[in-house]
């Protein structure tokens, strides 16, 4: 009965709550905490919008970039109404936009760091999500290309060898004969 009593004083507080967390729960924005990425190769970095239950409409996506040395920067932009914009930066030609995630082309070492996506919506307001871009010098390749380097020039050296070897002993195979 005690039960019943303080559950009847307030039902729309306990409605508001599970509303409320049913909210916050349902809308966000999903990333990936760090992404490694590779000198020379493309990298796309997720992002979805979870809408609520009863759906928000996406008015504006963009990406920012906060590199270890500097400030953050306004990558790209897209706006329902006006489309797609890369800013005028370092990553202007090499980076797009397909549903919220960016793709960045011919990665190099300046494009670490801290990248934003930021996502406004009607009516629901704005989230957001960050990912650490790692980029690495990928050393399986270097490695890979010192070996074939070194096969190169032993199998020159080998060549090189056996041919003098024969040409040696054919010189001398005629200085006998003429004999």
């Amino acid at each position: 009965m005690y039960t019943m009593k303080t559950c009847s004083r307030s039902p729309l507080a306990l409605l508001f709550i599970y509303i409320t967390i049913q909210v916050v729960e349902a809308q966000e924005v999903k990333v990936w905490p760090e992404m490694t990425a590779y000198i020379r190769y493309d990298v796309t970095l997720p992002c979805q919008f979870i809408p609520g239950a009863k759906g928000a409409n996406i008015t504006q996506v963009q990406w920012d970039l906060k590199p270890p040395e500097g400030e953050r920067i306004l990558i790209i932009a897209f706006s329902v109404t006006h489309g797609s914009i890369a800013h005028d930066t370092f990553l202007k030609e090499r980076v797009e936009m397909a549903e919220q995630s960016l793709t960045i082309r011919d990665v190099n070492m300046k494009d670490a760091g801290l990248y934003t996506c930021s996502i406004a919506t009607f009516p629901s307001g704005s989230f957001e999500g960050t990912t650490n871009l790692v980029v690495v010098v990928q050393e399986q390749l270097l490695m890979l290309s010192r070996m074939i380097a070194a096969g190169v020039f032993v199998l020159i050296v080998l060549t090189m060898g056996a041919a003098t070897y024969f040409i040696i002993r054919r010189i001398r195979y005629s200085w006998s004969s003429d004999m």
